[in-house]
């Protein structure tokens, strides 16, 4: 068996962390559907079985090494990026159940990342990685972190912007998960540093396996942080009595037929509604008499509805002096 080192001692703080977060993961997707949250927490779920899976290879590698598993373990550690950008794009599709971005802009926003991500494998697969030789990223490796910075700038900007749009009708679900970007934000900017910068520069201290500690301070732990953070407060907000279940194909159906029907209140919409029941309870409004028999003809009686004038038409009632009902 091969002597354990700094990077299998960085695998196995990740094959003991990451099933933690894939079932983390996969609690609050079910709680979110499994078919709409397919669109949402499927990424974190992918980013632990590709964590897992290169700590595996990285056990291979003790006793087994070789080009194929050097390049599967180069494959899962450095496309961990798009998942962590494909979350934020999820969190931002369960916040905005209004959809007041438009579910287009999204779904290009999703698009470009993942042909960011099939870059990246086509670019790392080909690249040479054989024992001994240090990894050098290419043009298309380079192409696909261009594509993520972009992509992961625009979601921070979306995020904003929802933000502000919500900020007076915010649910307690949708401030768990505003706050989850808020607060992992920071680390996953470390994280595309540290890619960045291995990508784009020569410096050696940020090439592949060149220096185990700066790969462990500035790339798999701002990962668990990350992840912890998002996870953490998503469980909380799908556990939250205002959780908004998305369906889509339900909503669809509903919008057409009753648009605001089943939609939690906003905080305008509450006061609206609030100051309404009291006004139609109000003993003011109430007389003896009920308004669906409102006359004008009978003395004593307040006018309280508009009148019908199907009423005006209506011969006296056969009982004088009485209320036909």
């Amino acid at each position: 068996m091969g002597k354990i080192n700094y990077a299998t001692g960085i695998a196995i703080l990740q094959f003991i962390v990451y099933p933690f977060i894939f079932a983390a993961s996969i609690f609050v997707w079910k709680r979110s559907g499994w078919r709409v949250g397919s669109k949402i927490w499927r990424y974190p779920a992918v980013l632990s079985l590709l964590r897992i899976a290169g700590s595996i290879s990285t056990f291979i590698a003790m006793d087994h090494n070789s080009q194929q598993v050097q390049i599967a373990i180069a494959v899962c550690q450095l496309i961990g990026i798009a998942p962590l950008v494909l979350t934020y794009v999820g969190i931002l599709r369960q916040i905005d159940y209004e959809q007041k971005i438009p579910p287009r802009r999204l779904a290009i926003v999703t698009l470009v990342a993942i042909i960011g991500l099939i870059l990246a494998i086509a670019g790392v697969s080909t690249a040479k990685t054989s024992p001994g030789e240090t990894y050098k990223p290419g043009t298309i490796v380079k192409v696909a972190m261009g594509i993520f910075l972009v992509v992961f700038a625009i979601t921070m900007l979306l995020s904003a912007w929802l933000f502000y749009a919500l900020s007076f009708s915010l649910l307690r679900y949708q401030k768990k998960l505003f706050l989850a970007i808020a607060l992992s934000a920071p680390f996953v900017v470390v994280r595309m540093i540290y890619s960045a910068l291995s990508d784009y520069t020569t410096i050696e201290k940020f090439a592949f396996d060149a220096n185990e500690t700066v790969y462990l301070c500035m790339c798999v732990l701002e990962e668990i942080v990350a992840n912890t953070i998002v996870l953490g407060l998503g469980i909380s907000a799908v556990l939250q009595p205002d959780f908004v279940k998305l369906d889509p194909a339900q909503m669809k159906e509903r919008d057409q037929q009753h648009p605001d029907e089943g939609k939690p209140l906003s905080a305008q919409d509450y006061n609206t509604a609030y100051n309404g029941a009291n006004m139609a309870y109000d003993p003011a409004y109430h007389g003896s008499q009920s308004t669906a028999y409102n006359d004008p003809t009978y003395p004593g009686v307040q006018q309280t509805t508009a009148h019908n004038p199907i009423y005006n038409r209506a011969p006296a009632p056969a009982y004088h002096g009485a209320q036909n009902v």
